[in-house]
């Protein structure tokens, strides 16, 4: 008789066991990222009753500005329409027709403006570009800096999130409290506790983030803000003058209504000097496309190289990109902006800058060592010597030549004791220096001198020991 095979199955459970479970069901386990699935963001969470009162408290006290400016702009409605067009302008009814549809027209469009940037939101990280909680942990497991930029920049690749900026580590972007690989010109906002595209900032006085959305909502709003308070003042300013001067007469013609002429004429001077100084600033933001922060600080791109006008495509394109390809739809708070947020145009950054041609954009070339230029010095007789050679640059191509004839020796030999003998030409050429008469070898000279450039391409002079080789000389023909 054979033996029996265990059972492999567990015991069964007692009878009074009690199995307690989630009455909202399962929640579903995180697991690796799957190709084609974006992963969800991450869930706060409902907050708890006892933090419900102070996050109501916290939205209220967020919402007093708002409240600030509409109340402001309701009294000056009252104030201009009633006190200054209605009363003080009652004996002329031209001036009464011509400023009432005026005024209505700003007010429209200010209030229009207002509210399109108030509730629009401005932009966050689509779902496709937040990590899972797989891709988390994987990056939680790094051992080292560059172990961690690999892992990101493989995920980067593995979720198709095409980015041009860099971080200061020359890192892809990667925010740690989103968990998502930050679009290029966004960054996360404390106070909206979210990555905003395009951020420029977070403005209290809207009570929201100014950013890819709403940003040509924001310039109008200070657009029309301006001309409103501009307006305004200029059309009460003889009133208030009368009222100033003329206190006995104007409190006859005007009885209560003058208070209200004084205090609108007196907030809008105020708030005209207060809003120009922005919205000048914001204007010259766009006209060379920055936002507040790449002011502060310029962004950085894959050749880990600062570029303050890396976005920049001119003053025309760069309006465009904000206000839309439309110029008639550019003074309405509609959405005409260009793009998706995400990804942006770039100009060809600046990669490397020699020292006759700083502020020229040149094409990129790999890193190369410090070459040595040939430095001319006089000798007894005035005899032309030549220094070392050892790093004479030489080119793979065809060589150039830079002949220099007894006329002008004097001059490039002085010039190169001071260091500034470095013809414009390409470092990848051979300058041959052929003096008019024959010069013959000599073994060591007093003064020697060369000009080296270094990787950035700047020019720098140093002294070379007597005992170092010298360079054989072209005799002249």
């Amino acid at each position: 008789m054979g033996l029996d095979t265990p059972d492999p199955s567990p015991p069964p459970a007692p009878a009074l066991r009690t199995v307690i479970t989630n009455p909202e069901g399962v929640r579903p386990q995180s697991s690796p990222l799957e190709p084609g699935k974006a992963p969800l963001a991450p869930d706060p969470g409902k907050p708890s009753l006892l933090r419900r009162p102070c996050m109501y408290l916290t939205r209220f006290v967020k919402s007093l500005p708002v409240i600030f400016i509409t109340l402001i702009v309701s009294w000056s409605y009252y104030a201009y329409v009633v006190a200054v067009v209605l009363t003080a302008m009652v004996d002329n009814v031209l001036e009464q027709v011509v400023c009432a549809v005026v005024y209505h027209c700003l007010v429209i469009m200010f209030v229009w403006s207002y509210y399109m940037v108030v509730f629009t939101p401005p932009g966050s990280v689509p779902p496709s570009w937040r990590l899972s909680k797989g891709a988390v942990d994987r990056l939680a497991l790094a051992q080292s800096e560059d172990e961690w930029k690999n892992i990101l920049a493989s995920l980067a690749v593995q979720l198709g999130c095409t980015v041009k900026q860099r971080s200061v580590q020359n890192a892809v972007r990667y925010c740690e409290k989103c968990l998502c690989i930050k679009p290029d010109r966004s960054h996360h906002c404390s106070v909206c506790e979210d990555c905003t595209l395009k951020m420029d900032h977070h403005c209290p006085w809207v009570n929201n983030c100014v950013g890819f959305h709403n940003y040509k909502f924001f310039l109008l709003f200070l657009g029309y803000a301006l001309s409103y308070c501009v307006f305004i003042a200029a059309s009460t300013a003889r009133y208030f003058l009368r009222i100033w001067l003329l206190e006995k007469e104007a409190d006859q013609e005007l009885g209560s209504a003058k208070y209200h002429i004084l205090f609108v004429f007196f907030i809008s001077i105020l708030f005209s000097l207060s809003v120009s100084s922005l919205f000048w600033y914001h204007l010259w933001l766009v006209l060379h496309n920055r936002s507040t922060l790449e002011q502060f600080r310029a962004p950085i791109f894959e050749n880990n190289a600062s570029d303050p006008n890396g976005w920049s495509l001119g003053k025309l394109n760069n309006m465009r990109e904000v206000f839309g390809t439309s110029m008639l739809l550019w003074p309405l708070p509609l959405q005409t902006c260009l793009g998706d947020g995400i990804s942006f145009p770039s100009r060809l950054p600046l990669d490397c800058t020699t020292y006759h041609s700083i502020g020229h954009t040149l094409p990129g070339r790999p890193d190369t060592p410090s070459r040595t230029l040939i430095n001319p010095v006089l000798g007894g007789g005035q005899q032309v010597m030549v220094t070392a050679s050892q790093t004479r640059a030489q080119s793979a191509s065809a060589s150039c030549e830079v002949t220099t004839t007894r006329s002008d020796t004097h001059s490039a030999a002085l010039s190169g004791l001071s260091g500034s003998f470095s013809p414009a030409l390409s470092p990848d050429c051979r300058v041959t220096i052929t003096p008019d008469s024959g010069v013959t070898m000599m073994d060591k000279v007093t003064v020697l001198s060369e000009v080296r450039l270094d990787n950035n391409g700047h020019a720098k002079t140093v002294m070379v020991a007597e005992s170092e080789p010298l360079t054989e000389l072209v005799t002249g023909r």
